[in-house]
């Protein structure tokens, strides 16, 4: 008798011990593995460049997963998907160089498609520029130390909670379609902390995942907004040399000081050309 109950006792150690074991969940889809899935490496950039003919049609997409068996819907609520990449248009759209926006289903991308994918679904879509975003999630689960398995009729719940958290990173990477350059980047993050009791770790990681990507995207569209500025005040000083823009009327960036990119220099603009024309100068002098 006595030793059925210490091999019970065992049985429910080891029940509470498995139930209380920290753990990692990752969901990753990467740009290059869609764009590059055969090359160590990104291969060296396009000599002739990209010429921009201004006003652009843009489309927007998350580049799929490592496998056809894993897609970017699996990570997300139903509907989701367009939410986030709503989030993207509103930065663009009050950007009088973007004639159109077009928010493309992942769904129309393949794992690994590479640029040849890439170039059908602009083709589908009309676009001349593609913005691709990847995720890169991960959610752990550690256990406290002072917390405890409780054992019920319904199943275990560990008491006082898990510490739950999730690290969303969202980058987007735009692309001239025709010469597949690349133009510019900008990553979104967030991070999330929480706990609960063991029957309510899957629906609380659940929500923390939606609220992360949300959080991430959001602070993406922001980075993208000091991105697109630091870009053209590049391409006005000359230092992007693979990339051209153009005007309806065939005026270059580079001549109009941006003005046809958009209107004047506003004070993100002056500032990040005036950072990056003093670190061209700072390098020519070392």
């Amino acid at each position: 008798m006595k030793s059925m109950i210490l091999s019970l006792i065992g049985a429910l150690a080891l029940i509470a011990t498995g139930c209380a074991t920290p753990e990692t969940v990752q969901r990753r889809s990467s740009l290059m593995d869609y764009l590059y899935p055969k090359a160590k490496a990104a291969p060296t950039p396009n000599p002739a460049g990209a010429r921009l003919k201004l006003p652009l049609r843009l489309g927007v997409a998350f580049v799929p997963g490592g496998s056809q068996s894993w897609r970017i819907q699996n990570l997300m609520a139903p509907g989701q998907e367009k939410q986030l990449l709503e989030v993207v248009k509103q930065s663009f759209k009050d950007k009088p160089w973007i004639t159109e926006i077009k928010l493309i289903p992942s769904a129309y991308l393949r794992a690994g498609g590479g640029f040849e994918n890439m170039d059908q679904v602009a083709g589908m879509y009309g676009v001349d520029v593609m913005a691709l975003a990847s995720v890169d999630q991960v959610q752990n689960t550690d256990p406290r130390w002072y917390s405890f398995t409780y054992l019920s009729i319904v199943g275990a719940y560990v008491l006082p909670g898990d510490a739950n958290d999730t690290n969303t990173l969202i980058d987007a990477a735009v692309y001239d379609v025709a010469s597949h350059t690349f133009l510019l980047r900008a990553p979104g993050q967030s991070r999330i902390k929480g706990s609960s009791t063991w029957a309510y770790r899957e629906r609380q990681l659940r929500e923390h995942s939606s609220l992360g990507l949300q959080a991430a995207m959001t602070d993406l569209a922001k980075n993208l907004d000091a991105e697109v500025a630091a870009f053209k005040a590049e391409i006005a000083s000359g230092d992007r040399k693979d990339v051209d823009v153009v005007d309806r009327q065939g005026v270059s960036l580079r001549q109009s000081g941006g003005r046809n990119f958009g209107g004047g220099f506003g004070w993100i603009e002056a500032m990040a050309a005036a950072l990056i024309l003093g670190a061209a100068l700072r390098m020519r002098r070392a």
